[in-house]
């Protein structure tokens, strides 16, 4: 997470699932931005194959991650180079916040950013 902006950090949530972050920040200062969630635009196939299942294929920071084939190994990894690139997409028009889900503290707290439709 302390790289410069554009690498991808990725990290175990709760020793179970892979979990994948944007740096955005500049070099040694810590800022990501992290995964949510995503839609499968292309290699629904694949996705399907990763996660054994046909729904819910990218719908939390874990499924995305499994689903897009993040692990470990990839932590570090520059997105201009692939093998995982950060590509343009379909601009937000806007977003809301809404209450944490799947959690058990916090759970009042507005920290959780969605895009709006």
């Amino acid at each position: 997470m302390f790289l410069r902006g554009g690498h991808l950090y990725v990290y175990r949530s709760y020793g179970i699932h892979w979990c994948a972050n944007i740096v955005t920040g500049s070099s040694g200062s810590g800022q990501a931005v992290l995964l949510r969630g995503g839609d499968v635009i292309e290699g629904a196939a694949i996705a399907v194959a990763r996660r054994g299942r046909a729904t819910n294929l990218a719908n939390g920071p874990g499924k995305l991650a499994q689903a897009a084939g993040i692990h470990g190994g990839h932590d570090g990894l520059w997105l201009g180079d692939g093998p995982i690139r950060l590509e343009a997409g379909r601009p937000v028009g806007g977003y809301v916040v809404t209450p944490r889900i799947g959690i058990s503290r916090g759970v009042e707290m507005l920290a959780r950013f969605v895009a709006d439709g």
